[in-house]
Formats: C-alpha cells, sequence, structure tokens
C-alpha cells in the first residue's frame, strides 16, 4: 500500500526534499526545535479560540463528515479531506455559491496558523488543501483563507496554486508507488536549525565531508563542483588558485566570497586575507545588538556596550510590552546621543533596518544614528577568511575566544526565551536574554578587536596568510637569494625592448600596421548593423492594466518600438521587409506602473526577425537539411542579414513548441482515420 502524502510531507519537500523523505520512510523520533513546537501550541489555541466564537456568530456549523458535505451545510470544522494518496488537515470549509460535483454550492478551505504573519509555507499548505478539496468537488476554489494569531483572516488567491504544486507532486507520487525509492542528496540548509532530523543529518553530513557544511553552498553549487569530480570539502581546499589582477584596470574588483578560499582556511587552519580590513578605531566605541520578534514586528530589547578608556559598560533597554517599544527607543536615542562622535558597531543586516523602523514608527530622525552606523560583516565578508565553515557572529566568536553562557544560545533560542517571559514573566528568561545580548555585544567586541589586530600585524601573525601572496618562509640565506632575485627582476623591466641601441624599424611598422587592420576589423565585426525601417505602423495603447483589472490607462510620454526583419512570399519571389510599430505606453494612476501595447506582447525585446524569416531559417534546416552556418551564409548573401547559429538553434526550439498543438492535433486525426480503416478493414459485409 502506498504512502498518504499531507501537508507536512509537501511542505517539508518545498523546505528540504530530504526531509520528506525521511518523514516518509524512517521511524527516527527526534523533536524538532522548541520554537516548532511553540508555534504548533498557538496554532491549537489560535483555532479553539477562533472556533468558540465562530460558532456563537454562525448557526449552521457542523462536524466534517461525508453526509454533512454532501447534505450543504454552510460551515464545516475539524475537516479531513482526503483524495488517492492526498490527505490534508482542514479548519473550516465555507458554502459559496458556485457548482461543482456537490451540487449547485461548492466549498472554500481556510486553516489556522500559529503565527501573526503569512509565509510561503503556510500559503502552500492552504494550496495542498485546496488542491484535495478540488478532488473531492471537481471544482476549484477561487479564494481561500489563513487565519493567523489575533487579526482576520487573510485572504489568498488559488487561480495558480497548480503551478506552485505540480513540480513537487512529481517526485513524491515517484516515492509514494516505490516500496523504498533512493533517498535524495543530503544538502544542509536554512531550514535545518528547525529541523527534528538536525542531528541525523549533520552527522551524516560530517561523515562525508559534505560540501553543504559551507555556508552558501545550494544544490545548484554543489551540481557544479560535482561535474569537476569535487564532492568534499577538503577535495574543494586544493580547487583554489591565486589570480593576479589585470594591470590596466582602474577600478578595484567586486568582494566575492569564494568557498575554495573558505575550504583551504578549514584544511590549512590559517586565516587568509583577500584584503586587510580597514577598521578605523576611536577612543569611544558603540557596539549595537537588537533582540526582536520579526513574526510581531516590534523590537523588545536594545542592548548598547559603550568602551572608553579601556573600560566596557553594557547598558540595556527592556520592553514587557509592544506598547513599551518607543520607551527603549527613547532611550536608546538619548543614550547613544551622548556619544556623538562615537561609531556604533553592528553584525548584519537587523540593526539598520530596525532603526529605520523605528525612527519612523516614532517620528523620530534616525538619518544621525544610521551615518554612524558600522557593519563590520562587509570588513570579514570575502575580505578575511577564518577556518570556519561560515561568517556568522556566533561561529566567529568561538573561534575568536568568545564565549556564551548558554550552550544553545542562537536568534532562535531566544524567541522561545521571549514566548516563556510572555508568558509566565519569570525573571530567569529575562535574565538569560540580557545575558545573550551583552555576550553578542562582548563577541562583537572581540571581533572588532581581532580585525584591528590582523590589520595592523598581518606580516608577523604566523596564524594568518595572505591568499594572492602567501608568506615566504625562508632562513637568512633564503632571504638574501630572494632579494638579489628580486634586484634582477627590477632591472628587467618591461621597457627594456624601447631602449636597445639595435631596432628594426621596419619590422616594428609591419607589426604596428597588422595591430591596425586586426583593431580596425574588430571593430568593425562588433559594430552592429542598424537598420531602416521601409514602414512604420502606428499601435493603439492598451486600455486596461494588467494588474488592476478594469483600471483604465492614460496615455503617457513614454514611447515603445519594436523593429522586426520579416520575409513576405508574393507571386514574383520574396520581398524583405523591416517594419518598426510605434506604441505609446499606458501608465496606470492606481499601481504606478507603465504598460506596453498589448500587440507587443507578441514580439520579445530582442526578437528582432518575424515569422516568416523564422520559417525561412527552419526550412532550409529541416527541409534542405544545411548546415547553421550555411544557412546563415546564404541568410547574409540574399538578404543582407547574417544571424548567428545560436539564433537559428532558439529558432528551432521555440518553432517546435510553437507547432506542438498541431502536432498534436494532426496524430489525433492520423489515429482516428487508422482507427476508421481498420474497421472498414475487418468488419463484415
Amino acid at each position: 500500500m502506498g504512502k498518504t502524502i499531507t501537508s507536512e510531507i509537501v511542505v517539508a519537500y518545498a523546505q528540504c526534499p530530504r526531509k520528506a523523505y525521511l518523514l516518509l520512510y524512517t521511524n527516527e523520533q527526534s523533536l524538532p526545535h522548541e520554537y516548532v513546537r511553540i508555534l504548533e501550541q498557538r496554532k491549537i489555541a489560535n483555532q479553539n479560540a477562533y472556533l468558540d466564537t465562530f460558532r456563537q456568530e454562525h448557526t449552521n456549523v457542523q462536524t466534517y463528515s461525508i453526509a454533512a458535505l454532501r447534505s450543504g451545510s454552510d460551515f464545516l470544522v475539524d475537516t479531513t479531506l482526503q483524495a488517492g494518496t492526498f490527505e490534508a488537515a482542514c479548519g473550516i470549509l465555507t458554502k459559496v455559491e458556485m457548482p461543482s460535483s456537490l451540487g449547485e454550492y461548492s466549498y472554500e478551505p481556510s486553516i489556522f496558523v500559529g503565527t501573526h504573519r503569512v509565509n510561503k509555507n503556510q500559503k502552500l499548505a492552504l494550496f495542498f488543501v485546496s488542491h484535495v478539496l478540488e478532488q473531492i468537488q471537481s471544482t476549484p476554489p477561487v479564494v481561500g483563507r489563513i487565519v493567523v494569531m489575533g487579526s482576520k483572516p487573510r485572504k489568498v488567491k488559488l487561480e495558480n496554486s497548480g503551478k506552485t504544486l505540480i513540480p513537487l507532486f512529481e517526485d513524491l507520487q515517484e516515492w509514494t508507488q516505490a516500496a523504498l525509492p533512493e533517498p535524495p542528496l543530503l544538502t544542509l540548509n536554512k531550514h535545518c536549525p528547525l529541523c527534528q532530523f538536525q542531528r541525523l543529518c549533520q552527522a551524516q553530513a560530517e561523515r562525508e565531508d559534505n560540501l553543504s557544511l559551507l555556508d552558501r553552498v545550494t544544490p545548484k553549487v554543489i551540481r557544479r563542483y560535482e561535474k569537476k569530480g569535487i564532492f568534499t570539502v577538503k577535495q574543494l581546499s586544493y580547487l583554489y588558485k591565486p589570480r593576479r589582477r589585470k594591470k590596466r584596470t582602474k577600478n578595484p574588483p567586486p568582494v566575492l566570497h569564494k568557498l575554495e578560499l573558505r575550504a583551504l582556511a578549514i584544511r590549512t587552519g590559517k586565516i587568509y586575507l583577500q584584503g586587510l580590513p580597514e577598521l578605523t578605531r576611536q577612543p569611544i566605541e558603540l557596539f549595537l545588538d537588537i533582540e526582536g520578534v520579526p513574526d510581531e514586528q516590534y523590537d523588545y530589547l536594545i542592548g548598547l556596550l559603550v568602551c572608553e578608556a579601556g573600560t566596557c559598560t553594557h547598558h540595556f533597554f527592556w520592553a514587557d510590552t509592544r506598547e513599551d517599544e518607543g520607551r527603549i527607543w527613547q532611550q536608546f536615542v538619548e543614550k547613544a546621543n551622548q556619544y556623538p562622535d562615537a561609531s556604533i558597531y553592528h553584525y548584519g543586516s537587523y540593526e539598520p533596518r530596525s532603526i529605520a523602523k523605528l525612527a519612523r514608527r516614532y517620528e523620530t530622525d534616525g538619518e544621525s544614528l544610521k551615518s554612524r552606523l558600522v557593519n563590520v560583516n562587509t570588513y570579514v565578508y570575502g575580505k578575511v577568511y577564518f577556518p570556519i565553515r561560515s561568517n556568522r557572529l556566533k561561529d566567529i566568536g568561538k573561534f575568536i575566544g568568545a564565549n556564551w553562557t548558554s550552550p544553545d544560545a542562537s536568534g532562535l533560542q531566544s524567541l522561545v526565551w521571549r514566548h516563556y517571559w510572555d508568558e509566565t514573566h519569570d525573571t530567569q528568561y529575562q535574565d538569560l536574554l540580557v545575558t545573550y545580548n551583552q555576550e553578542d555585544c562582548q563577541a562583537l567586541k572581540l571581533l572588532t578587536d581581532e580585525l584591528s589586530k590582523i590589520r595592523h600585524s598581518a606580516d608577523t601573525l604566523s596564524e594568518v596568510d595572505f591568499a594572492d601572496q602567501p608568506k615566504r618562509h625562508a632562513t637568512e640565506v633564503g632571504k638574501q637569494i630572494h632579494s638579489q632575485f628580486e634586484a634582477i627582476l627590477k632591472f628587467a623591466h618591461t621597457d627594456y625592448r624601447r631602449r636597445k641601441f639595435i631596432s628594426f624599424q621596419l619590422v616594428r611598422e609591419e607589426r604596428k600596421q597588422e595591430g591596425k587592420q586586426k583593431a580596425k576589423k574588430t571593430q568593425q565585426r562588433k559594430k552592429r548593423k542598424k537598420h531602416k525601417p521601409t514602414q512604420v505602423v502606428q499601435v493603439p495603447q492598451r486600455e486596461f492594466c494588467r494588474r488592476c483589472k478594469g483600471q483604465c490607462l492614460r496615455p503617457s510620454y513614454r514611447v515603445s518600438r519594436r523593429l522586426i526583419v520579416d520575409l513576405i512570399l508574393t507571386e514574383n519571389g520574396i520581398i524583405k521587409t523591416i517594419t518598426e510599430y510605434v506604441g505609446v505606453q499606458g501608465y496606470c494612476p492606481r499601481c504606478y506602473r507603465y504598460s506596453i501595447p498589448l500587440e507587443f506582447t507578441e514580439y520579445p525585446r530582442r526578437q528582432l526577425y518575424g515569422h516568416g524569416f523564422r520559417a525561412w531559417f527552419i526550412y532550409h534546416r529541416v527541409a534542405l537539411r544545411l548546415s547553421y552556418a550555411s544557412i546563415a551564409e546564404l541568410a547574409e548573401e540574399q538578404f543582407g542579414e547574417k544571424p548567428s547559429e545560436t539564433s537559428i538553434t532558439n529558432f528551432m526550439r521555440r518553432f517546435a513548441l510553437y507547432y506542438a498543438k498541431t502536432e498534436e492535433i494532426i496524430i489525433q486525426h492520423l489515429l482516428v482515420l487508422q482507427r476508421d480503416f481498420e474497421m472498414v478493414l475487418f468488419c463484415p459485409s
């Protein structure tokens, strides 16, 4: 008997295919993170409270059953929908006037969640419920609802849910039909801290030295390395090669995170530098860390470590409730303004977003604070590679000697502590959060000191090395030899040829002329051919907005143009035409967007050749079996157009898609003719 696919399985597959596989085919009983269990408890409490009020406001509310479903009850609660191998739990089914296999009515689903905001996984769960409901009533619901904590249900449109679900169902249905399918490849990701199989997968990844142990390694990156024969972090470490910067480049190259260099740092245990961290220190410095609840969009703890004259003092501003957020914000601003010239160090992007949000919410001038912010992460990312697997502050802090009192201290665990504080107001949870915040500030201070130390003493520190110019470890004799070679290279400069006594002026002039001719040919080849249109067609403006349905568009100053080169068949031959389509873009006063004319959707922006010209290319390829190079040469001889061979390949692919429906109709017609012929041939007269 096949496995049952539930909402949990579908959501788990979207988060991590291996998690969905383990849920289906393993007996592992590990518990998920405590925060996940809290959300589940809040979901149940939210559902019970909402249904109690719902039953008081509505009369025809029944518990779900097949009989109640077919009798047409207005509301069905505590629903478990089953269709084939699919099973979905639904909080409420609401009756609407839309014909279905049940009668002149159908139902729309509502689910409950334990958060204050709707996320993509919750939408996916609602899409799955609507899919199972569609299998039962043979009519897809148009709208679904997600009941969040403490507010009205949020409506979600379900018209495009199939595009999201179909790719997930392909692998899941193959799994359910097989006895024991092959498990997906192990890939650690952002969801791992919440998963109940984290320890199992982490242990296996450690044994395999899996590439996903490194931060920012996605399945796409893993597949790219596997094509090169790289399967482990150790193998990846041997892939790094120092690159020389081109002398002619004026602008510095962009800062990129190199996974090979991080793997090399882990293997050798050294700190590698792509660039020195140019941190400017001051006598007075502030180190900031903010704790908040992103789901509820408020901050409850602002920690500030003030370091002055070798002494550091931690100040924290605590909010018991959401209403106290404005008070702690004002306290923080007053404290920070006591040191107007001090830089405010932070790590990551959360603090700048919170400051901007709080300044906007409480109508405070936050620009002065934002101008003082220094993101320490920008001095680490792509420049300093510590021998650890990620650039998270916890990982770097533990490497350089920072300590946290709680062994499971993390941003996720802080949400758990805050939840227990809201439930019990026990001071131990407040103490845990304040201590965690203080230790984060101290770890940030320690990291800043370490970066300053690296900047000033990188040449002498044995544990620090330069990525592109490794240090030379040699004896005194070796250093003397190196200095002598450097002197030789200094005198053997590149312009020595220009100062030689013997020169061959004629050869030099010939080479110069050859270089000019090559440059001229290259420039002519790169110069794009300009087409002059033989006719100009005015295209009418689009009437209604694509997003705001029913909203009339206004004429605007923007003009769209499309240049199409096409072929027209006549009695005497083929004529090449160059048509320029010109149309005014419409402006929507509701969504502030511009819409191109409707006719322009037939021609993509980069499409130059029309349908007739592309058909000419396809004919020479399919019917005459010419090579791509020959077709391009023939087009240049006859029409003065020379497309690339890649363009002709794309024409083949697009025409195959364009005529796929026609091919299907022809095949069906041939099958009908074959059936009629067999009936006439074999049926007795």
